[in-house]
């Protein structure tokens, strides 16, 4: 499965025109020619910042050290930094631990993130604790899609990522008020993770087009 490359901004206030314009026009068209396909937007309505989140695919970890590395990438991000401010990066590698035949766009969906830091000593347990626990209790609930766990290869805020998709916004309040999810959450907090985190995002609209990023 290829890598995704997420891309973290605030809309600095009064560029919103010049920010329009030059993600249209350069820098999607650029990140796309040199080799970044786009597959997300989301935008975060609930946690931590930055609030605009641009996703992207990228097969191999040594094409992205190549994209990464080049001239043309190192002056896109530099135009958009002109524009946009808290800006940061993070590179994720799936887990293995959720089968997925690739990171597919999603639109008009919403999104329950956790992140968080497995403990010194703890992995061994973690590990049989999502493949036999974890896994297996939130597959069960058919109002989400257990879309991916993540290793933060770069940047981010934690080193691990677990990412849940929903069609609407109601449904994630039914999952962090059942009892499974906190009994579940609570065991993981307490024996396996510290730095936990979570984030609710909903996708933006046409992500592809200027106006995903205007909201």
């Amino acid at each position: 499965m290829p890598l995704l490359f997420t891309q973290h901004w605030d809309m600095i206030r009064g560029k919103e025109a010049a920010y329009e314009e030059y993600v249209a026009k350069q820098f999607i068209p650029g990140c796309e020619a040199l080799g970044l396909q786009g597959v997300g937007g989301y935008y975060v309505q609930v946690g931590q910042g930055p609030r605009i989140i641009s996703v992207k695919s990228v097969e191999t970890l040594e094409e992205f050290c190549s994209i990464l590395g080049s001239t043309e990438f190192k002056a896109l991000a530099d135009g958009l930094k002109e524009v946009v401010k808290n800006y940061h990066r993070t590179l994720l590698s799936p887990t293995g631990r959720v089968k997925s035949e690739g990171y597919k766009i999603q639109k008009g969906v919403w999104k329950f993130n956790q992140y968080f830091d497995i403990l010194p000593g703890a992995r061994e347990g973690y590990a049989d604790f999502i493949i036999n626990e974890f896994l297996p209790t939130l597959n069960q609930l058919d109002y989400l899609e257990i879309t991916g766990g993540w290793n933060v290869l770069m940047g981010g805020i934690s080193e691990i990522m677990s990412e849940f998709t929903f069609k609407h916004p109601v449904d994630i309040g039914q999952l962090l008020d059942s009892e499974q999810f906190r009994e579940l959450t609570y065991k993981l907090r307490r024996d396996y993770a510290t730095n936990y985190k979570s984030r609710i995002m909903r996708t933006t609209e046409h992500f592809d087009e200027p106006r995903w990023f205007r909201l």
